[in-house]
């Protein structure tokens, strides 16, 4: 009798641990700004001294830092506290949690929040394997099985720049003002993306690049310009 009351409390305990876990898209710091059936927007924003709830993430998932060396620290399920690196504006992160979940909680600490845009790929497998993009101008900054992630600089000496994604394309502005230019065929089929002739002059703004679109940026202004692309493999 002992015996089957110790496995029936085991069992209601495991089952009172899982069942506080949510998906990181359920969880309030992580709001859904965008979704369709290739990938999901998210923006993350924990400010200081607040703590998220437990929350599972099982698909890969890339994150941009909007903010500048934030103190944070993480607890993984059943693991103690443990303080992370902080992260600089426009670091950037891949993890690739599908087929290997984990499950997590995240305390900001200090004065000013964690922010971060995140997106995660809805595909279990079968990513993209079509080459990297090769552009003047544009760097290659982080590369997983289900993204790619270029950082461009708009300035004096280039103030513009124009390239073809064979994926579906999220443009994040990190600072400046620029542009964005391309065809807005698919801008009903994509609402409500941004997608086509934007301007984007505020950090963390962004434009859908439908896969195969030809797409053109534009230096506004005299501030130099800082963009982050990111190819949703």
């Amino acid at each position: 009798m002992n015996a089957f009351r110790c496995a029936a409390l085991f069992i209601l305990a495991t089952t009172a641990i899982v069942s506080a876990q949510v998906p990181a898209n359920k969880e309030p710091h992580h709001r859904t700004v965008f979704e369709n059936a290739q990938f999901r927007i998210l923006d993350v924003n924990v400010p200081p001294g607040e703590t998220t709830l437990e929350h599972s993430h099982n698909l890969d998932i890339v994150t941009l830092s909007m903010t500048n060396g934030t103190d944070t620290r993480v607890q993984l399920a059943g693991q103690p506290w443990a303080s992370r690196p902080r992260r600089t504006l426009g670091n950037v992160e891949t993890n690739d949690y599908s087929g290997k979940p984990i499950s997590h909680r995240l305390e900001t600490l200090g004065d000013s929040p964690y922010h971060l845009f995140a997106v995660e790929n809805l595909k279990t497998g079968g990513w993209s394997t079509t080459p990297a993009l090769s552009t003047a101008g544009t760097t290659l900054a982080k590369e997983s099985r289900s993204f790619r992630v270029y950082t461009i600089g708009l300035g004096k000496e280039r103030s513009q720049t124009s390239h073809t994604h064979a994926v579906p394309t999220i443009v994040v502005l990190l600072s400046g003002k620029v542009m964005s230019e391309g065809p807005d065929e698919k801008a009903k089929a994509n609402a409500p993306a941004p997608v086509g002739l934007k301007q984007i002059d505020a950090p963390g703004q962004w434009v859908l690049v439908p896969a195969g679109d030809a797409h053109h940026l534009v230096r506004l202004g005299n501030a130099d310009s800082q963009i982050v692309e990111i190819e949703v493999r």
